[in-house]
């Protein structure tokens, strides 16, 4: 684990690692098939903690290309100190070369190496304010200072009760959470209708 990370990012990484290593030890939910590390990882980032994907299928859930969803989740995964220090932990479980990528989400790159993830997108400087997104929505969350997989992991379940249209407003203190919960938005389809951190309104796809 690196040494440079603080407190509490220490505490959250070795959760997130636990979990990695649980849902490494399981298949596709969907097709059975093994489940690398970073495709862990994935599942894990999109809220399928309990029920993980190998990456065909969760590109094919989320109605994406196999190869928008690696580059969405890679730009998502380096933004986040968790979810990077997750990233190498895969690269060790496989043999990855420091700064190469990985021959699971890159056939045509493995054994190569200078090759790093993409860069974090820079965050949206024109956030409207509160009073713009405190409007009428269907469901109510706060999630306090919730953090990384289990964040989006509750905020999955919660949408999924709501029907399609509907409008969950989400509090989430945590400061990730401003990068966290747009990316994953754009990553699943459902819109991100305004947000003012740490207020978030999100309707189902």
């Amino acid at each position: 684990m690196s040494e440079d990370l603080d407190l509490p990012d220490e505490i959250t990484t070795e959760a997130l690692l636990r979990d990695l290593r649980n849902i490494r030890q399981n298949r596709c939910t969907n097709c059975g098939g093994a489940i690398c590390g970073h495709e862990a990882l994935m599942s894990l980032t999109m809220g399928f903690k309990n029920a993980p994907r190998c990456w065909q299928c969760l590109a094919n859930d989320l109605e994406h290309s196999r190869e928008a969803l690696r580059d969405r989740m890679a730009s998502f995964i380096a933004s986040r100190s968790c979810y990077n220090e997750g990233w190498l932990w895969a690269n060790r479980e496989e043999g990855v070369e420091p700064g190469a990528l990985p021959g699971c989400l890159w056939p045509s790159h493995s054994g190569g190496g200078g090759n790093r993830m993409h860069e974090a997108p820079a965050a949206n400087r024109n956030e409207p304010r509160i009073s713009e997104i405190d409007r009428n929505h269907d469901a109510e969350w706060d999630a306090g200072s919730m953090a990384c997989g289990d964040l989006v992991f509750e905020l999955r379940i919660r949408l999924r009760s709501l029907k399609p249209g509907q409008v969950i407003k989400v509090s989430a203190t945590d400061p990730g959470a401003r990068e966290d919960l747009p990316s994953w938005c754009r990553m699943t389809g459902n819109t991100l209708v305004n947000s003012h951190h740490p207020v978030y309104l999100i309707q189902r796809k």
